[in-house]
């Protein structure tokens, strides 16, 4: 079997010949070739020819992500200036002026906010200038040309960035504003957040009118960020319409959990998502793979390693075994990898040792 066969075999409950291997690899790949501590042996290679000499296939969003192009409407201007060291994104609306800054990391490969675009809910009224006018593009010929360099190597997904609540809490206002918020402006937030879901409205439309068949709803939940009644109120019903309208669209459902998820796990099932993605259990994150396995049911796990497994202080030995405990609880309902993605100083050869594994590994 192919891997992008072996893929919609375990989605459809079927048993492929061979459970898929899909480590995120690309942050390690960007930081050491940046720094020039690649090893010798991918010095000359390009990243999916690395994930080929590991014998291993790639998680395809951060591909196929630009295929899906947000178009400012009429009255808004968005520019975005950058250089070594920041991010800065400005929007321009007659209702005023919003600017976002994004500061890049020692290496240069990844960012964190230093100035969030929603500094209060009076700047609620311009972003919802933004939203309500903003469409979105299928861009067919860089999805043909991405989908033909990879080839068989994995299966296109695309990721729904942050819905809801997690639009304000991770992108655009930081936890400690928007806590505050709906403390203080709990109407206001809640309009806001109506306006926030029409515009994905939009772009889930332009998804359904694209190839894609996998989609990522990419809200990196954590217990921390949204705890069990937020959770309730915010994701739990966007979970099951969004699931609900991509199903009958003939999509099939991840969501990236990569957090403390225990006090959460409850609702997995009950949010109706086919699988989850990124899930890091102990001793990386506070739910154990029997309490994670137990409320998914026959949902799919995406990854279950965690990524601390690939560190030197952690034995080989360790690794092995880990890696055979997930095998054997979640297969044939499982896409291995890492949660959530190999550290720029992890050993790549613990990804190859994991490939061994695997394809000793009989679903």
């Amino acid at each position: 079997m192919t891997q992008i066969e072996r893929i919609l075999a375990t989605f459809q409950g079927l048993k492929p010949d061979r459970i898929v291997w899909q480590p995120r690899i690309d942050h390690w790949y960007d930081v050491n070739k940046k720094l020039g501590t690649l090893p010798s042996r991918y010095r000359e290679k390009e990243l999916l020819e690395t994930y080929d000499d590991l014998r291993a296939s790639p998680r395809t969003y951060y591909l196929f992500d630009p295929t899906i192009k947000a178009v400012e409407g009429k009255g808004v201007e968005m520019t975005i200036a950058q250089d070594e060291e920041k991010i800065v994104t400005t929007y321009v609306t007659p209702l005023g002026k919003l600017r976002d800054i994004q500061a890049r990391t020692v290496h240069g490969t990844t960012t964190y906010h230093t100035e969030y675009l929603l500094k209060n809910v009076e700047d609620f009224r311009i972003m919802a200038y933004i939203l309500e006018r903003q469409d979105f593009e299928f861009d067919g010929k860089l999805y043909d040309k991405i989908f033909t360099m990879i080839g068989e190597r994995s299966q296109p997904i695309v990721n729904v960035p942050w819905g809801s609540i997690q639009k304000l809490t991770v992108e655009w206002m930081g936890l400690e504003r928007t806590v505050l918020s709906l403390w203080k402006h709990q109407k206001k937030v809640d309009d806001f957040i109506q306006v926030i879901e029409e515009n994905e409205n939009r772009r889930l439309d332009c998804i359904k009118r694209s190839p894609f068949r996998f989609v990522c709803l990419a809200d990196n939940i954590d217990q921390d960020l949204i705890a069990p009644p937020l959770f309730e109120k915010y994701m739990l019903p966007r979970y099951k319409k969004r699931t609900r309208e991509l199903h009958d669209a003939g999509r099939i459902c991840v969501s990236h959990w990569d957090g403390d998820v225990r006090l959460l796990a409850r609702y997995a099932k009950e949010t109706g998502l086919d699988a989850l993605e990124c899930v890091p259990p102990s001793p990386m994150g506070n739910i154990t793979l029997e309490e994670l396995h137990e409320a998914m049911k026959d949902m799919i796990l995406f990854d279950g390693l965690p990524a601390t497994y690939f560190l030197d202080y952690v034995s080989k030995e360790e690794l092995e075994k880990m890696t055979k405990r997930i095998l054997e609880l979640f297969s044939p309902r499982i896409i291995l990898g890492i949660s959530d993605q190999l550290p720029p100083n992890g050993d790549i050869e613990r990804v190859r040792m994991v490939s061994e594994i695997v394809e000793s590994f009989i679903p």
